[in-house]
């Protein structure tokens, strides 16, 4: 997750509903940070017959979360500390999410040290706390044989030394992936279950995010929004003239279709797959 995105002007068409077995994967969005985009999100959820996964961070997102896709379909929940507020305050909530088996996942979790303020420099005292943060959160999903959703800015080496222990998990998420494919190949290969998250991070022409998506074995790739942080700057498809500032639902055609064209597949077989691999991370959630 992240902020600030200009304004950018874009229209894309929604398609009619799908065909039993054949929805759009939404592997991190952001249900309650989106409503003030489009208070309605629940019927643009359900009419372009998506499957997501909703990520929360507090008590009052996880209840806004739970009323705004009330009726909306299927959907999973992660809940997790992030590292761009590496706090413990909600630390006994998610205790009891995921004790309970609420939980789809844990996260979106990691470590952020982009620099754009201080708490994201990295120095011994922010990673100290961000890593403390990181391990309660990685013992929580080892202890309840949990997914987790990993957000990570300048932290790759981190990923690597924490290998070893996220390749015991279900699945490790690697949301809004944005590395070259040399590194998620070799993280690849020590953690077999991980899964790489792409959103319009491709339509911006991210260059390492789109060698990553097409050189990633299919079984490896998931889709996401992140709504609403992360507009296309960008119309993904011609004649759009609205202006739109948030990523949402919408955009997912988009996100697969330029995955489907860097690797050369069919979009509907490549929806099929993602659809697969989202479904076989989190089935136990739903």
């Amino acid at each position: 997750m992240s902020v600030a995105f200009p304004v950018f002007l874009m229209e894309v068409p929604v398609p009619p509903a799908s065909p039993e077995g054949m929805r759009y994967a939404d592997a991190h969005f952001h249900a309650d940070d989106l409503e003030a985009y489009e208070p309605g999100l629940a019927g643009s959820y359900r009419d372009l017959d998506v499957v997501g996964l909703a990520s929360a961070h507090d008590g009052a997102g996880l209840a806004r979360t739970r009323d705004l896709l009330d009726g909306a379909g299927p959907w999973f929940l992660s809940f997790g500390i992030h590292p761009q507020l590496p706090v413990m305050d909600e630390a006994g909530l998610l205790l009891a999410l995921a004790s309970s088996g609420g939980l789809a996942a844990v996260g979106e979790c990691g470590f952020d040290f982009f620099g754009d303020v201080p708490d994201r420099e990295r120095t011994p005292a922010n990673e100290r706390r961000q890593r403390a943060v990181f391990e309660f959160q990685l013992e929580l999903a080892e202890r309840h044989g949990l997914p987790i959703v990993l957000h990570l800015r300048r932290a790759m080496d981190l990923l690597f030394e924490y290998a070893p222990r996220l390749s015991r998990l279900p699945a490790v998420l690697l949301h809004s992936w944005g590395g070259p494919p040399n590194e998620a190949s070799a993280f690849l290969s020590r953690c077999p279950s991980a899964l790489f998250s792409f959103g319009t991070a491709l339509l911006n022409g991210n260059k390492k995010a789109r060698a990553s998506a097409a050189a990633l074995p299919a079984s490896a790739i998931l889709t996401e929004t992140d709504a609403p942080y992360q507009p296309p700057r960008e119309a993904p498809l011609p004649g759009a003239r609205l202006a739109r500032d948030h990523s949402t639902f919408s955009d997912l055609p988009a996100i697969i279709a330029a995955i489907a064209a860097l690797r050369g597949d069919e979009p509907e077989a490549l929806r099929a797959t993602v659809l697969e691999n989202f479904t076989g991370a989190f089935a136990h959630g739903l």
